[in-house]
């Protein structure tokens, strides 16, 4: 681990600080000044010492939590102040990293309070007693259960070195070197023309992912959102739709995702309407919602599968359906609950994006 933290140090060191200042370049300058900072707290943690007590082991934890959350910000802030765009960076797909928010918040952020806006609040508390230079424990309080989290600091530091060493690497060659999207914008401009006139939009898609890989080569998905969305589209075209109303569901989703892919190339949003019915499974479900407004704060846990409350959620939204006899949101959820019980992480992102749609009344 000490290795991995020192390359990590020479690996934001190459990047010309003073001259980011000279340039007036500060968003730069304060990212890459951040990372070392963190970097020094990361490798502070790392020492072995004697004789420490529980308030020691609790600073230390806490410092090294905020670190990571900062590490990662600061990571997406250089991205974007070389890109202007936040097509280039996805580090929270690493699922130990994805879900490091989640525990700082708990331990950190917010354990008193965790979940905000929400009838549902969750209160956290850390076992000072587990804590540990290798794991800790604490405790998840909601109204339906407890639950005990165990998480282990070696891992989620590999995990980080990993994922930032590589980015790094990546982001330094884009430093040295200035990028073309025109040919990038010209081909997702057809690729949504094809798509919005049900043609075979696929073949230019792959066209523009194989512009997207010249320009980084060798790219980890997990890190670049422009091919982690081909990615999901990919999983949704290759779902086995059982009747024309879940395909419908799936074609829906892809756009989606393909509309999401316009605007990490054009770094807009896309202002033309989709101009396409919404799927029967998806109408029914925000009729239902416009209908049970008592059920419309599922939805802010249904639009990120990695929350923690997402799957109570689904599982509480789908007993209403049931209840109120809405067979349509129910084949839909069962979709979802499908690829949640596979573990199908892509397919299970794409099924959940209609819930990103919805609309408060």
């Amino acid at each position: 681990m000490d290795n991995l933290a020192r390359i990590n140090k020479e690996k934001i060191d190459k990047f010309n600080l003073d001259l980011y200042l000279k340039e007036k370049n500060f968003q730069m300058a304060s990212a890459i000044s951040a990372l070392r900072t963190t970097n020094l707290i990361q490798l502070s943690f790392l020492k072995e010492e004697d004789n420490l007590d529980k308030g020691d082991y609790a600073l230390r934890l806490y410092a090294l939590l905020q670190a990571l959350f900062v590490s990662i910000d600061s990571l997406y802030a250089i991205a974007y102040a070389l890109t202007r765009s936040k097509s280039f960076i996805n580090i929270n797909a690493n699922p130990d990293l994805r879900i490091l928010k989640y525990i700082r918040n708990d331990v950190v952020g917010h354990p008193a309070n965790r979940v905000i806006n929400s009838d549902d609040v969750a209160f956290c508390i850390l076992d000072d007693n587990s804590i540990s230079k290798k794991s800790f424990d604490y405790y998840v309080y909601t109204k339906e259960e407890t639950t005990r989290k165990v998480v282990l600091i070696d891992d989620i530091l590999e995990s980080y070195y990993k994922e930032a060493n590589d980015l790094l690497d990546n982001l330094y060659e884009v430093a040295k070197t200035n990028k073309n999207v025109t040919l990038y914008e010209e081909l997702i401009d057809k690729i949504i023309t094809l798509y919005m006139h049900d043609t075979d939009y696929k073949p230019v898609l792959n066209k523009l992912i194989e512009e997207y890989k010249k320009q980084y080569p060798d790219p980890k998905i997990s890190q670049h959102r422009i091919l982690w969305r081909y990615n999901v589209i990919n999983k949704l075209n290759q779902y086995e739709a059982k009747n024309n109303d879940e395909k419908d569901v799936v074609n829906y989703c892809v756009g989606i995702e393909l509309f999401k892919l316009y605007e990490l190339v054009n770094n807009t949003k896309y202002s033309v309407s989709m101009n396409k019915k919404n799927p029967k499974y998806i109408s029914a479900l925000f009729r239902m919602l416009n209908r049970n407004p008592d059920l419309v704060i599922l939805i802010d846990y249904l639009k990120n599968s990695d929350h923690p409350l997402f799957y109570s959620s689904l599982c509480r939204l789908y007993d209403a359906a049931v209840k109120n006899d809405n067979k349509n949101v129910c084949e839909y959820l069962k979709m979802i609950k499908k690829a949640y019980s596979s573990s199908r992480e892509e397919l299970l992102y794409g099924l959940s994006l209609p819930f990103r749609k919805y609309i408060r009344k």
